[in-house]
């Protein structure tokens, strides 16, 4: 019973991160939520393998790391959007 309770707020906390951007947000707002979802991840992974496949219990930290490049990756993408935005928006208030 308590595993599904804990596998119940491993997936909300994961969607809701899902939902969560850093675009056009300060530095340490895009940090926060990097690690928040990164945080997600192994959880969810975590629990996951711990109570239902075991048996794949040696790679947690690969699959655990693959999945949290993406979010990375996204943070970067969004990070490198903002600049541009930002950057584009000041050239056209100068015009």
């Amino acid at each position: 019973m308590f595993f599904n309770i804990e596998m119940v707020v491993a997936v909300v906390f994961f969607a809701a991160m899902l939902t969560r951007t850093g675009f056009l947000k300060s530095t340490w707002q895009q940090l926060v939520t990097v690690a928040l979802q990164i945080v997600s991840v192994w959880c969810l992974i975590y629990l996951f393998l711990t109570h239902v496949y075991p048996e794949f219990l040696f790679a947690k930290d690969v699959i655990s790391l693959c999945f949290s490049a993406v979010f990375i990756f996204a943070a970067l993408k969004d990070r490198y959007e903002s600049d541009v935005y930002r950057s584009h928006q000041s050239n056209i208030a100068t015009k």
